[in-house]
């Protein structure tokens, strides 16, 4: 089990870190793989990789803090 308070400070870790990591993954993303040397389909190929990449982590995002809401409404000290 873990106390209420100490799950909440990891899951706010994790929703920070996923929140830092969006706009780093497509601020360089076009750069990355323009450096890469690939051939236009590889290219193409890596940039939707990573764009879907990006929207996955924006909905992970909402769900961590969906979580949160939901253990911070939660009585219980402990899960």
């Amino acid at each position: 089990m873990i106390k209420k308070e100490d799950l909440l400070k990891e899951l706010k870790e994790a929703l920070a870190a996923e929140e830092n990591s969006i706009p780093v993954y497509m601020k360089h993303l076009d750069s990355a793989i323009f450096w890469t040397g690939w051939e236009d389909g590889i290219l193409t190929k890596a940039k939707t990789i990573f764009t879907h990449l990006a929207q996955e982590s924006s909905r992970h995002k909402i769900m961590v803090d969906n979580l949160i809401k939901h253990i911070n409404e939660d009585k219980r000290d402990a899960f």
